[in-house]
């Protein structure tokens, strides 16, 4: 059985007239087919409405040309006390680009009042209703994120720190296995604690506005530190790295993005792995190849390997090393991909904005 739709509308409007075409508008077939039900509440200004704000309405038609106040005024003191509600601004034709600057600071469409009919109202209505529940939707989620994002930073966080300090402590004082077990502890701390801070990465991320702080970053320390951390989870693993002087936009996981792209390598290709990693410069951005010898990438795991979750068939990992890699290149303004290496495995290419100093 399919749900009742019902909508709430606030219809603030001066003009006796205009309110009557407004209603009667609102109870017409064409808005029948967008709702099942329509309450409409009218009133003359904005004080009626301030002194029983706790009404809930789903959306505003708001006249900007009231008596107590006119144009964006108008618009702003609605968008107080109708917190969150969207708003769809009436206007005459002497108030169009007034009209067009509300748009601009928050309303989400206008009618002009000598072309109004059944069908723009509507379109507007749908529009405005379908985008505020949108907006609800992304921010419940963001909030979401910011409460899950709290608690690896309160609770799994300090916890994993305080167990690892216990492991320590163990490991100071047993002996023989017992001392290989509290070292497992340490070992397995220290994994989970790097995984909660790129998960933590993440979630920033993708909630802060306007993303993180990017800076100018030398790729080829990058690089080099990133090989590094390969070479010490094998002595066996050949990586090789062409030198180029270059700056690019990124921040500080940098570092882990081609740390994860490193050792992903050493994991699927084994502990002999030969990597070439080449850098190539173009207009603007920045392309570094990371190349191995291993068995490569099927063309179907190429397409999803990045998603969440995913990983390649012979893996024990959580999948999330990939996910994290992509996100954050993303978040830079860049991309990755993979694609079949010269060398007879996978090639992950990362590209990444070029700053120019």
């Amino acid at each position: 059985m399919a749900e009742t739709v019902h909508l709430d509308v606030l219809l603030v409007e001066d003009n006796p007239g205009d309110a009557r075409l407004v209603e009667h508008h609102l109870n017409s077939p064409a808005v029948a087919h967008f709702v099942d039900d329509v309450t409409i509440s009218h009133v003359e200004s904005l004080a009626p409405v301030a002194e029983h704000s706790e009404a809930a309405y789903d959306v505003v038609l708001l006249d900007l040309g009231l008596h107590e106040s006119t144009g964006l005024a108008t618009l702003d003191r609605a968008t107080e006390i109708v917190e969150g509600v969207p708003i769809i601004v009436l206007t005459g034709m002497q108030d169009r680009e007034v009209a067009i600057e509300a748009i601009n600071r928050g309303a989400q469409d206008y009618l002009p009042k000598e072309d109004f009919d059944g069908d723009r109202l509507v379109r507007a209505l749908r529009y405005a209703v379908v985008r505020s529940r949108q907006q609800r939707a992304i921010q419940r989620q963001t909030d979401q994120m910011d409460f899950f994002n709290s608690i690896l930073q309160h609770d799994i966080l300090n916890g994993m720190n305080v167990i690892r300090a216990r492991g320590e402590l163990l490991e100071d004082t047993l002996d023989s296995e017992e001392r290989e077990y509290a070292s497992t502890i340490v070992q397995w701390s220290d994994d989970l604690i790097e995984l909660t801070e790129k998960v933590r990465s993440v979630l920033e991320t993708v909630t802060e506005e306007g993303g993180r702080d990017h800076e100018h970053r030398e790729l080829q320390a990058v690089l080099d530190d990133a090989a590094e951390r390969a070479r010490s989870v094998s002595d066996d693993c050949t990586v090789t790295i062409e030198p180029q002087a270059v700056t690019v936009v990124a921040d500080e996981l940098l570092d882990d993005v081609f740390g994860n792209l490193f050792l992903n390598a050493v994991e699927h290709a084994g502990p002999d792995v030969t990597i070439d990693v080449t850098t190539t410069v173009e207009e603007g951005v920045v392309t570094v190849c990371l190349a191995d010898d291993g068995d490569g990438i099927s063309n179907s795991e190429a397409r999803r390997i990045f998603q969440r979750g995913e990983k390649g068939s012979e893996s024990g990992g959580t999948g999330f090393g990939l996910y994290f890699v992509d996100t954050m290149v993303r978040s830079y303004g860049g991309d990755v991909w993979v694609e079949d290496s010269d060398l007879g495995g996978a090639a992950f290419c990362v590209e990444l904005p070029h700053a120019t100093l």
